[in-house]
Parts: C-alpha cells; sequence; structure tokens
C-alpha cells in the first residue's frame, strides 16, 4: 500500500512538473514576442488565434479523454485495447474532418475572423488543433500505462523544439539576413514576421504527430 501510494505520488509529481514547466517556457517567449514584433497589434494577432486555438481544442476533445479514463478502468471491462480504439479513432475522425473542413472553406473563415489577407494563418491553426487533438488519446493512454517518464519527455521535447524554431526564425535568421541573406534566401522572408510564430508550431506538431506512435499502444 505504501510502495504503491509513494509510486502515484511519484507519477503524479512527474505529470504535474512536466506541464508546469511546458507552461513556464511557453510563457518565457511572451517577452520577446513583444520585443520581436513590430508593434503591439502583431503580437494580439498572435494572441487572438491561440485563443481560438485552445477553445477548439477543448471543443473537438468532447470529453473523450475523460471518457476514455473512466471506461478503461472499470472491472466490467475486459478489454482496454477496445477502449482505446474506440476513443482514438472517434477522436481521429472528428479532428481529420475539422481539418478537412477548415482547409476547403480557408478563405471564408479566414475574413469572418477578419484575417483575409492571411488565410494561412487560420488553416496552419487549424492544423495545430488537429494534430493536438489527434494525439491527446495516445498521450492519456501513456496515463493509463503508467509511462510518466515517457508521457514528460514527448511533451518537454516538443515544447523544446517550438522554442528553438521561434528563435531561429525570430532571432537567428533575421541577424542572418543582415550579414549573409544569401544562406537563407530560399527559406526566409523577412517581411513574414510574426507568422514565423504560427510556421514553427505547425512544425511542432508535425513532429509530435511523427512520434505520437511512441506514445500508441505497444
Amino acid at each position: 500500500m505504501a510502495g504503491g501510494m509513494k509510486r502515484l505520488a511519484k507519477d503524479t509529481a512527474i505529470y504535474g512538473l512536466s506541464s508546469i514547466i511546458g507552461r513556464f517556457l511557453n510563457w518565457m517567449l511572451v517577452p520577446m514576442y513583444t520585443r520581436v514584433l513590430e508593434s503591439t497589434g502583431e503580437y494580439g494577432i498572435v494572441a487572438n488565434l491561440y485563443a481560438y486555438t485552445a477553445l477548439f481544442v477543448v471543443l473537438l476533445t468532447y470529453g473523450m479523454e475523460t471518457g476514455f479514463f473512466r471506461f478503461i478502468n472499470t472491472k466490467e471491462e475486459r478489454e482496454p485495447m477496445r477502449v482505446y480504439a474506440s476513443t482514438f479513432y472517434s477522436v481521429a475522425f472528428t479532428s481529420s474532418l475539422f481539418i478537412g473542413l477548415i482547409l476547403l472553406f480557408v478563405n471564408p473563415v479566414s475574413s469572418a475572423l477578419g484575417y483575409d489577407t492571411n488565410p494561412e494563418y487560420v488553416g496552419m491553426m487549424g492544423c495545430i488543433v488537429a494534430v493536438d487533438d489527434f494525439c491527446c488519446i495516445p498521450f492519456a493512454y501513456l496515463r493509463y500505462k503508467n509511462r510518466p517518464i515517457r508521457f514528460a519527455g514527448l511533451k518537454l521535447l516538443s515544447i523544446f523544439f517550438n522554442i528553438f524554431l521561434n528563435l531561429f526564425f525570430l532571432i537567428i535568421c533575421p541577424k542572418i539576413h543582415i550579414s549573409h541573406p544569401e544562406w537563407i534566401s530560399w527559406f526566409y522572408k523577412p517581411d513574414y514576421g510574426f507568422g514565423y510564430i504560427f510556421i514553427s508550431n505547425v512544425f511542432t506538431t508535425a513532429i509530435t504527430f511523427l512520434l505520437h506512435h511512441i506514445s500508441s499502444p505497444t
């Protein structure tokens, strides 16, 4: 009993610490954004789109993560993989449907949100939402299997990768463009500005998507 409580406390601390560290590291990007971006209006666009992202991530999981833990831990459930498959494919279907609709109607959606000049922002945010939701059940399965180290490692890896890309596009690339523009002219456009924040997040979610099989049942 004592050993079980000790393990529970340890695992809970790892899950909680990874979330706290992740939020803190992302918060540390805010001073850089406000210093690097040309105006507060630009950062306002970033904050506004991320607010929509947070909202849709919650809506598109529609409680399936909680339902996963509710049913997979019942004594009556003899086939935990059936619960995993049901929740995973349900969320995967709705996430795929969401990104399909966003990409199909990206221009009218962008106009309705006031971003008609940059519809790619809305498209990128849609991809981020879909992938985050797609990966939520595999990460929940890691918690069910009591693998806090792998869970925290994958979470923190994606966060550090996102921070690296933000620093690369917003700090390093502008300096290289001044001294040796020919080195990065094939992919870097200095006037794109805060758009690289979204690009960084898209690359991060792509890496998470590629690594999601690590957190899938084995």
